[in-house]
């Protein structure tokens, strides 16, 4: 069963930490969005349709913030990162991507 992508104003949950202010203190807000290496070299947004998603691909520990599809493409876009996967596979080697960089951070 496959979710339909969801549109550019539709609300997603995006892996996230807080992202030091002056690189020491951290700020409520202020994040890094993460990243993941495609098999193809290209690096990726992550974004997920849900918080069961979320965990199931990423762990329970994982931090993350809600926002607008489209507000995630374009920071990503403005970034360097050319895309934004919708609930990638749970099982991060079949998706083609590198277990190395799973936890790349986009700084932007």
């Amino acid at each position: 069963m496959s979710t339909p992508t969801p549109a550019d104003d539709d609300i997603v949950l995006a892996p996230a930490r807080p992202r030091p202010a002056d690189g020491r203190q951290q700020t409520e807000d202020k994040v890094e969005f993460e990243t993941r290496r495609a098999a193809d070299g290209t690096d990726c947004g992550m974004a997920f349709t849900s918080a069961e998603r979320l965990v199931s691909c990423l762990g329970p520990d994982q931090p993350w913030v809600a926002l607008p599809l489209g507000a995630l493409r374009l920071l990503c876009g403005e970034a360097g990162v050319p895309r934004v996967i919708v609930d990638p596979p749970t099982a991060p080697a079949s998706a083609g991507l590198s277990p190395r960089d799973e936890r790349e951070a986009l700084h932007g």
